[in-house]
């Protein structure tokens, strides 16, 4: 499991890569083609997952980068500190 601090960093380094504006151009190629669509298709429950790890992979760069902007505190799981 990746350490708090290794969460940050590539966090920024999403930031850092899609504020570009080539980055920007790809991540608005990426939102018309899997995020502006419905991920639905009618008979075909694998097109439709498919279609929806494509959507994934396009929120999950939006959740990087809005936490890059926002960091909160970071703690894994099993390293709460006791009172």
């Amino acid at each position: 499991m990746k350490k708090p601090k290794e969460i940050g960093n590539i966090q920024k380094d999403y930031l850092s890569c899609f504020s570009s504006s080539s980055g920007q151009k790809v991540l608005d190629d990426m939102k018309i083609s899997y995020s502006d669509r419905s991920s639905y298709v009618t008979g075909d429950p694998y097109e439709t997952a498919f279609n929806e790890g494509q959507r994934s992979v396009y929120l999950s760069i939006l959740f990087l980068m809005e936490e890059a902007k926002n960091p909160k505190e970071r703690q894994e799981v099993g390293d709460e500190k006791e009172d």
